[in-house]
């Protein structure tokens, strides 16, 4: 899977059509701050911290969904655990030198969120103050998700490409078994040739992304808090071990616990 993202993409892929928008704001604004802090950490990632209001702006520009009966504090999960697969993909894509989208890009990504915000009854404008988004922050948002995608184009559709080989293999192992479950005729493999071939590469490249994805994630170190914890005034490095830590320098240091323990 697949959006954080996004422009949070969801586990379907990155590499769709910029992913853009979504709705029930502010899932945490009921978490209370004292004077002596400015936001709360929700996860940490390879010792970087993950604000909450990040986690808050992200549910505004991510096309994920609140799927039936899921409660808001389940789809938070789901917008943090985007979110952090979009830092290690993101990460993954400035090391490897992907070049950044163009403007005329963000732009068209940028009329497309605003346009379905619209169509969800809602203003584009005010839905970003809310969330505490400028327009600054959603173009740099949708940037980095284009970025993304471009990445993942660049890397894996060489890796997906297609011979007659792997078409037969998509023909016979999906193709005429699905037709046939759905009472559907099966057209001869010569006469879907090219379709067959356009899905290999799809689920070929699907299948790449997420080999990489979990690779990922299994040498990050992740932490991630059942209940935010203080960012202290102070710039803050965060130190991930059994026990996820949060050191501020100079302050004292907080430890609080994480839900998930660094991955080796």
């Amino acid at each position: 899977m697949g959006c954080v993202a996004g422009i949070l993409p969801g586990r379907d892929g990155y590499h769709a059509e910029v992913r853009s928008v979504l709705a029930f704001l502010l899932l945490a604004l009921a978490l209370a701050l004292t004077a002596d802090i400015v936001d709360r950490i929700a996860a940490t990632v390879n010792d970087v911290a993950i604000p909450e209001s990040e986690v808050r702006k992200a549910i505004v520009v991510s096309a994920l969904q609140p799927e039936a009966g899921e409660s808001p504090e389940a789809f938070r999960s789901r917008v943090l655990d985007a979110l952090i697969d979009q830092h290690l993909e993101y990460e993954d894509a400035q090391r490897f030198g992907s070049a950044p989208p163009d403007a005329a890009e963000i732009e068209a990504a940028m009329r497309r969120l605003e346009e379905r915000l619209r169509a969800e009854r809602k203003d584009p404008e005010a839905e970003f103050t809310r969330a505490g988004l400028t327009l600054g922050e959603v173009r740099a948002s949708i940037e980095r998700q284009l970025s993304i995608q471009r990445y993942l184009r660049e890397r894996f559709n060489p890796v997906a490409l297609a011979d007659e080989a792997k078409a037969r293999e998509e023909y016979e192992k999906f193709y005429v078994p699905e037709r046939r479950a759905a009472g559907l005729a099966v057209a001869p493999f010569e006469s879907v040739l090219e379709e067959v071939r356009k899905r290999s590469q799809e689920r070929t490249f699907e299948e790449e992304i997420e080999k990489w994805r979990k690779d990922l994630r299994e040498k990050a170190r992740v932490g991630i808090y059942r209940i935010p914890v203080p960012v202290p005034t102070e710039r803050a490095r965060v130190v991930l071990s059994s026990i996820a830590k949060v050191t501020p320098t100079p302050a004292a240091r907080v430890t609080p616990t994480a839900t998930t323990s660094p991955k080796p």
